[in-house]
C-alpha cells in the first residue's frame, strides 16, 4: 500500500469539494472516495502512519498520483511539519480565494445552511459575525479570520517544502477559466491535462442559498474586515508575483463552483 505524493491543503471555501470530485474521475488520480476533508495530520495523527495508509490508501492501485485533500493543513503549522517529515517529496496544491468573501461563507455555511448544527442566524441563536472583530471575541477571530491571512500561512509552507513542490491557485481563475485552472493543476502532478471533466459548470457542496454579505454585514464591518486583511494581501502579490487587485473590492459574496 502507498502514501500519497500530492496534499490539495486548502482553502476552505475555495471548491475544495469540487476539486476533489474532479480528481475521483481522473484515471490517473487516486484519492480516498469517500473523503473530501481527511485532516489526518491533524486530528488522527495520534493513530499513526499504518493507520493512515490502511484507511484512507488501501485501494490505491498503478495511478501515479495519490493525494487527499485536508484544508486544516494549509493552517496548522504541526499538520505541515508532520506532513513533511513522513511524506517525503509530496507536492502541495492550495486554491486561495478573497478573504472576506470566504470568511463571510465559512460563516454562513455553519450558520445560514440547512445542517443540523442548532445554529439560526435569523433568530438569533449562533454567533454574529461581528463577534470576531471585539475585544472578547479572540477565539471567533482565530476560527474565522485567522485562516485566511494566506501569505503568512504560505511563508510558514514555504519554510518547509521547496517552492517547485507548491502549487497555489486562485479562485477568480477558476471562476473565470476552468479549463486553465483544471490544466495548470494537472500539470503540476505531471497528468494528462486532456483530461475533460463532466463537472466543470456542476456545483458541489454549495454554499447556502440565503447567503448575502450586503444584507448579513453592515457596509462598515465589511470595510473594516478588507482593512484587516490589507497588509497580508499585499504581501501575497509579492509572493505570487500577480495581482490580487479585485480582492480589494467589495465584490460581495456568493456562489461557489
Amino acid at each position: 500500500m502507498t502514501l500519497p505524493n500530492f496534499l490539495h491543503i486548502g482553502a476552505s471555501k475555495a471548491a475544495s469539494s469540487w476539486l476533489w470530485r474532479v480528481c475521483r474521475d481522473h484515471p490517473e488520480i487516486y484519492v480516498p472516495p469517500d473523503h473530501d476533508n481527511v485532516n489526518f495530520f491533524t486530528v488522527h495523527y495520534h493513530r499513526g502512519m499504518d493507520w493512515y495508509r490502511e484507511t484512507y490508501f488501501s485501494d490505491a492501485e498503478e495511478e501515479p498520483a495519490v493525494g487527499e485533500f485536508s484544508n486544516s493543513y494549509m493552517v496548522y503549522l504541526p499538520a505541515l511539519m508532520r506532513a513533511s517529515r513522513h511524506l517525503p517529496g509530496v507536492r502541495l496544491t492550495m486554491t486561495l480565494r478573497d478573504p472576506v468573501q470566504s470568511l463571510y461563507l465559512a460563516w454562513a455555511h455553519t450558520h445560514l445552511k440547512d445542517k443540523p448544527y442548532g445554529f439560526d442566524g435569523r433568530k438569533g441563536r449562533g454567533i454574529p459575525l461581528e463577534k470576531c472583530l471585539h475585544h472578547h471575541g479572540h477565539a471567533w477571530f482565530r476560527l474565522y479570520m485567522e485562516p485566511r491571512f494566506y501569505a503568512r500561512h504560505l511563508r510558514h509552507i514555504l519554510e518547509l517544502f521547496p517552492p517547485e513542490r507548491v502549487h497555489v491557485m486562485i479562485y477568480d481563475d477558476l471562476r473565470e477559466e476552468p479549463e486553465g485552472f483544471l490544466r495548470g493543476f494537472f500539470n503540476f502532478l505531471d497528468l494528462d491535462s486532456d483530461f475533460r471533466t463532466d463537472l466543470l459548470h456542476t456545483e458541489i457542496n454549495p454554499d447556502s442559498k440565503d447567503a448575502d454579505i450586503h444584507r448579513d454585514l453592515s457596509p462598515d464591518l465589511v470595510a473594516e474586515l478588507h482593512r484587516v486583511y490589507e497588509s497580508d494581501i499585499a504581501d501575497l502579490e509579492k509572493l505570487l508575483g500577480r495581482s490580487l487587485e479585485s480582492w480589494r473590492l467589495d465584490q460581495g459574496a456568493s456562489g461557489c463552483v
